[in-house]
């Protein structure tokens, strides 16, 4: 979640994490540096910084590929003599 304020009329404006998510990735695609939108109040323009909404989504926690690779050890099936 991230707050933020109107510079205009000082409506405190919340974005959810989906909102600062898609925020995020429709700013990198354009590749720009500021987040533009509209106050839900005054409809005038309010600038947010992406670097900021990046520190505001949650970090993903990635498997480490090391388990993911290693095979798991065959085991014999039971009335089979292990040769």
């Amino acid at each position: 979640m991230y707050s933020t304020r109107c510079t205009y009329c000082r409506q405190l404006i919340n974005l959810k994490t989906e909102e600062v998510r898609a925020a995020v990735e429709e700013a990198t695609a354009k590749k720009e540096k500021i987040y533009v939108m509209h106050c839900p109040k005054c409809r005038k323009l309010v600038k947010i910084q992406v670097k900021h909404l990046k520190l505001k989504l949650p970090q993903e926690i990635a498997a480490p590929a090391a388990e993911e690779e290693q095979p798991e050890p065959e085991t014999p099936e039971f009335g089979v003599p292990a040769q």
